[in-house]
């Protein structure tokens, strides 16, 4: 086996992308364990081939619309798996997409070549879901086309692409036994959760935090992020009004916006609804370091996770860059956010319930996280969800996949 090892790996985003397993795992940190890889993905306005130090970025043609860059997009998965061995590479590899992994994965075995297939989400079940709940904004005439898509790529997914996949990676222990439970090899599979970056980590350190001028004495309770309907983040809003009856210099700050006005319009009127409506201030979408700035000035953040199969099976960014910026969180039962804070004795864990947050609220206003805290939650992160480590973790992977295949 030669030194380096190529990959060639077909994703579902427009490329460059700015996905952190796309962006720093196998761009940044493969490369520096002798992982070479040629990311193909689909182009945002115009065709690329962008060749970096360890890492190449290409997509197919632009076309006039999004269903024909779907069909040149696959056409060119199909063109470049089927040259991938006379091209050099040493194992094919594609993400979240079941027809371009079915032809890859056929590829892959014609070449002779080993072929691993990574599943961030379950589009599959999605679509079922979705073409079954009433709830969702689907015309009549496309939920049989929404399920009858969804089953056939579940059908194609768990009794073609995945049980003949030399390597199978999820995305957390919850989606492991999910897989395991529709009858994937668990010898097959392994566990890449999504990380933090801590070179990004690093650079927060030198920015100032950033207060709300008239908060200077109070304890401020922050957010970070999307204010989607979806999120019910009225929950936490809630929650506030039941802490501040018992810890009344709480105050409660959103970083972040909706794309509908409406979802944010929602959240203020709930909390005029509840009379704290002084105290709760939205800032709308701001730059990064920005709101990196107004997070290191708050005193507790808050990670919120729906609970449901298509979560469940996720591993949460928020809380490990919370723990990561040495910050008290409070987060509910998703499974792999209370898995990290019960492994690093780092933070609150609640039931989703606005009492059982307004509780954890009160708790750490009384009772502030020690640095021993904060330093466990910082270490565990560092130690096991950067992408540092996830990059050894995976490469050894990589390396033991391709001795296997080539022992056969």
């Amino acid at each position: 086996m030669a030194s380096k090892i190529r990959i060639i790996n077909f994703v579902p985003e427009e490329l460059p992308s700015y996905r952190p397993d796309v962006d720093v795992l196998y761009s940044k940190e493969l490369p520096k364990e002798g992982v070479e890889t040629t990311i193909v993905g689909i182009p945002k306005k115009e065709a690329i081939f962008i060749k970096g130090d360890g890492t190449t970025l290409m997509t197919s043609k632009k076309m006039t619309n999004k269903h024909l860059d779907s069909l040149g997009y696959f056409l060119n998965a199909c063109k470049l798996s089927m040259q991938a061995k006379k091209n050099g590479f040493d194992v094919i590899q594609a993400r979240d997409m079941v027809w371009v992994g079915l032809f890859t994965l056929l590829a892959a075995k014609w070449n002779k070549l080993p072929f691993t297939y990574w599943v961030s989400f379950l589009y599959a079940e999605s679509r079922t879901m979705r073409a079954k709940d009433k709830n969702e904004n689907i015309p009549s005439w496309k939920r049989p086309i929404l399920l009858a898509k969804g089953l056939v790529e579940e059908f194609i997914l768990y009794r073609f692409i995945l049980p003949h996949s030399d390597r199978v990676y999820v995305q957390s222990d919850f989606m492991f036994n999910y897989m395991k439970n529709k009858g994937v090899d668990p010898q097959s599979m392994m566990v890449v959760p999504m990380g933090v970056d801590f070179d990004k980590i690093e650079e927060s350190s030198q920015t100032e935090a950033k207060q709300i001028p008239q908060w200077q004495d109070s304890i401020v309770i922050g957010y970070l992020g999307s204010l989607d309907r979806l999120r019910k983040l009225e929950t936490i809003v809630q929650a506030f009004k039941q802490a501040k009856e018992q810890v009344p210099n709480l105050k409660l700050l959103f970083v972040g916006d909706s794309e509908i006005a409406r979802d944010r319009e929602c959240l203020l009127e709930e909390a005029q609804k509840l009379g704290v409506a002084d105290d709760f201030i939205i800032t709308g979408w701001v730059p990064t370091q920005e709101a990196w700035a107004y997070l290191k000035g708050v005193d507790m953040v808050i990670g919120f996770m729906n609970r449901g199969l298509l979560l469940d099976v996720s591993t949460p960014t928020k809380a490990m860059e919370y723990m990561a910026l040495k910050k008290a969180m409070i987060c509910n039962d998703s499974p792999d956010q209370q898995y990290v804070i019960e492994q690093s004795h780092c933070g609150r864990v609640t039931d989703g319930s606005s009492e059982s947050y307004a509780n954890a609220m009160i708790d750490l206003a009384q009772n502030p996280m020690s640095e021993q805290e904060l330093d466990a939650g910082y270490n565990y992160i560092k130690n096991n969800r950067s992408y540092s480590y996830l990059g050894q973790q995976v490469a050894n992977d990589i390396k033991n996949v391709l001795n296997k295949h080539n022992a056969l």
